[in-house]
């Protein structure tokens, strides 16, 4: 299965989706802001801590993530499309039954649209009630969403329970959560920057020199080659905690690469070894990747028609500071 092609797909921890606050909603550049996303039990709708706010998110068909945010009680939504979403000045918000009239605003890139402001009373209470749902811009429909069967009602209750601090299924509200520790070098400075095959995604570390390439390899695992002046590894962040083990193993159709795998909390883990120059030109080769922890597969992707290798080549140039078709490189080390 070419799960590559999902790349879009998830709870928003691959593209980097993380939004301001409900005064000054915007998209920004945080990869894995939805590490520690839980879902509902339709597993349907997402909800994780995001700073001093909460957000409650589920990808569409195409990849698209739709989401609603929630800061001290107060509602606001984003839509983030695989595609530039065509501009205009009127946003509407319609269910079978209301309509939420709103001024629209939009990303650079115009893949991202938003709703700097919050929703009124009245407009929750008719979300709340919701089947259907459509976002127009000018009249035409962006995006249309069956939201009956989703479990969206206890979402939303929960998103704006979590924004005011109350725990639940989705975990510890906003002001309770514990941070992960160890290395997190995915942090990002920039937007992650798709590949011409929208397969990869390669994304600046805060760390100097550090780029990482990434792809989503389940609906809960994002696979990544870590670049640090050149030289690569392995991470792996999830939505769902990690198996903990002491023996990992990355594996090509003509090659293994063994690694102790370090933690970064329960939901990230890194291997403690850079690729050796043999796991470094059995990846150039490869045809799929799988990796297992203590003998435990936790994937297995397909790399065909998806320009892994030349991704291997951008991510060590960006981590030495070359620009590219993924912008401008690495920050220099101090």
């Amino acid at each position: 299965m070419r799960l590559f092609r999902r790349l879009m797909a998830g709870l928003g921890f691959l593209v980097g989706v993380a939004l301001g606050c409900a005064v000054a909603l915007a998209p920004a550049a945080a990869m894995a802001a939805a590490k520690d996303a839980v879902f509902n039990k339709e597993h349907v709708w997402a909800i994780d801590v995001d700073g001093d706010a909460c957000a409650a998110s589920r990808t569409l068909d195409d990849g698209s993530v739709f989401l609603f945010r929630a800061q001290a009680g107060q509602l606001t939504f984003g839509f983030f499309s695989r595609s530039p979403i065509a501009p205009g000045k009127a946003g509407r918000l319609e269910t079978e039954a209301y309509a939420f009239d709103f001024p629209p605003s939009f990303g650079d890139d115009r893949t991202g649209l938003y709703f700097n402001g919050d929703f009124n009373a009245r407009a929750v209470a008719a979300l709340r009630l919701a089947r259907d749902v459509t976002l127009r811009i000018d009249g035409r429909a962006v995006v249309a969403m069956r939201f009956e069967g989703t479990g969206f009602e206890d979402a939303l209750d929960g998103v704006i329970a979590c924004s005011q601090g109350a725990g639940g299924w989705w975990g510890k509200g906003v002001g309770t959560q514990s941070a992960d520790t160890g290395p997190r070098p995915d942090k990002a400075t920039n937007e992650p920057v798709l590949n011409k095959e929208r397969a990869w995604a390669i994304a600046i570390s805060e760390e100097p020199e550090v780029c990482v390439a990434q792809a989503l390899a389940t609906d809960h695992l994002v696979f990544q080659i870590v670049a640090l002046r050149g030289v690569t590894g392995l991470a792996l962040s999830s939505d769902v905690d990690l198996p903990q083990g002491r023996r990992g193993q990355l594996q090509t159709d003509d090659y293994a690469f063994d690694f102790v795998p370090g933690y970064g909390g329960r939901r990230y883990l890194s291997a403690k070894e850079a690729f050796d120059s043999a796991a470094v030109r059995a990846l150039y080769r490869a045809k799929w990747l799988r990796l297992s922890i203590d003998k435990r597969q936790l994937f297995h992707i397909d790399l065909t028609d998806t320009g892994f290798a030349d991704v291997l080549d951008a991510v060590a140039a960006c981590s030495k500071g070359a620009g590219g078709w993924w912008g401008k490189g690495a920050k220099p080390g101090r």
